[in-house]
């Protein structure tokens, strides 16, 4: 492991060192420069360019259907603070992060599999869904499928532009003190006497406190080196916009093979294929396709709709299931947040708050994420 002499020169200096400019990162560094400490974000490209931007922005913590009950209440937890969060960051930043609070609808064809999305619903806790039968789906939707019989709405689902959040977190943390280093690839973490001292880093070397390891993909190269083994592999995702100029969609439409996801401007996203263990960026005719037929199938009005652009990004998906958030074993100082999978957006409020509360001593037993934190780790080697 590479060591410094303690005369080595920093071109940047701060308490916490947050690796990866991505919605994580992001808000990493906006709550922990809330806190007043001096932060550093360092960023290999520019926040919001990588897997965060090509995110469709869902803060889906009832229609995503998480199995695990503390990582539910988690993301509840994030998305009901985003009325609050989302006025101070762009009051801070200046940024919109096009915050849309219509509610999600999840449709079915069939009475057995609306009572079955129904009792899971109850079951988990989740908040208030409302039933709407075929009458009342085709009043708030018109022209949706003839086949759908009713839906399941969820009012308290929001979304936001995902690019502009990321962007919308640096700004706000920028305006708190911190200081956003883009275009700087972190390459090496400086140990001495067992603790972290800084970051080597193609532009220099930073000295730091603490580092927060946030950078996606990116992250198990940073994490091997102090010998926690947290595996990650891409799950790439393709998506489409299209306009739907004379009767745009007001609700998100949150089905099972397929999203739709009204923004501004009259723009619909279409989302997402899923493709693990795919490294490259390229929308394939076959994955578009798929897209354009499945939500068709859904909003038939897609066929007449005007085409604008496709896009792909690659999600960091943990082996184990679950994102890591907290400290890691062996080494002081480094903390990581890994893992979100296609939940960054939606996750990002609550890792950025838990990370900040670790950094004060909070644990994770307290903070709700024992699960998926380094009290997981401790647990299974005894």
């Amino acid at each position: 492991m590479l060591k410094i002499h303690t005369e080595a020169r920093a071109i940047g200096h701060a308490e916490c060192l947050v690796i990866g400019g991505g919605v994580i990162g992001s808000s990493i560094a906006y709550h922990v420069a809330k806190e007043g400490r001096s932060t550093i974000m360092l960023e290999r490209l520019i926040p919001g360019e990588g897997a965060s931007g090509a995110a469709v922005g869902m803060l889906a913590a009832e229609s995503e259907e998480f199995t695990d009950s503390e990582l539910a209440r988690f993301a509840r937890r994030s998305r009901d603070a985003f009325p609050e969060l989302v006025c101070d960051l762009e009051r801070l930043s200046g940024i919109s992060v096009e915050f849309r609070t219509e509610g999600f609808v999840t449709p079915f064809r069939t009475e057995t599999e609306g009572q079955k999305r129904w009792k899971a619903a109850k079951t988990r806790e989740d908040d208030c869904p409302i039933w709407w039968d075929a009458r009342e789906l085709a009043r708030r939707i018109p022209g949706l499928d003839e086949q759908a019989i009713g839906a399941i709405y969820r009012s308290k689902e929001t979304q936001v532009a995902p690019v502009q959040l990321c962007r919308a977190y640096a700004g706000a943390a920028a305006v708190l003190g911190a200081t956003v280093w883009s275009g700087t690839r972190a390459e090496q973490l400086v140990i001495q006497d067992g603790r972290v001292c800084g970051v080597r880093t193609d532009s220099g070397f930073f000295s730091c406190d603490q580092v927060i390891i946030a950078g996606g993909l990116d992250s198990m190269k940073l994490l091997a080196q102090v010998g926690f083994e947290y595996p990650l592999y891409p799950v790439k995702g393709e998506a489409v916009a299209v306009s739907l100029k004379d009767h745009p969609l007001e609700y998100t439409i949150y089905a099972d093979d397929i999203y739709l996801v009204p923004k501004q401007y009259n723009e619909l996203w279409i989302g997402a294929t899923s493709l693990p263990h795919q490294y490259d960026e390229q929308v394939t005719v076959g994955g578009l396709e798929g897209l354009l037929a499945r939500a068709s199938a859904w909003l038939p009005r897609v066929r007449e709709a005007s085409f604008i652009r496709t896009w792909a990004g690659l999600r960091p998906q943990a082996a184990s299931g679950h994102p890591f958030i907290g400290t890691v074993p062996g080494v002081e100082g480094v903390y990581a947040a890994v893992g979100h999978y296609r939940n960054g957006v939606l996750l990002s409020d609550a890792t950025g708050r838990a990370m900040a509360a670790m950094l004060n001593g909070a644990g994770a037993a307290e903070l709700g994420i024992s699960s998926f934190s380094s009290e997981l780790f401790k647990e299974k080697s005894l």
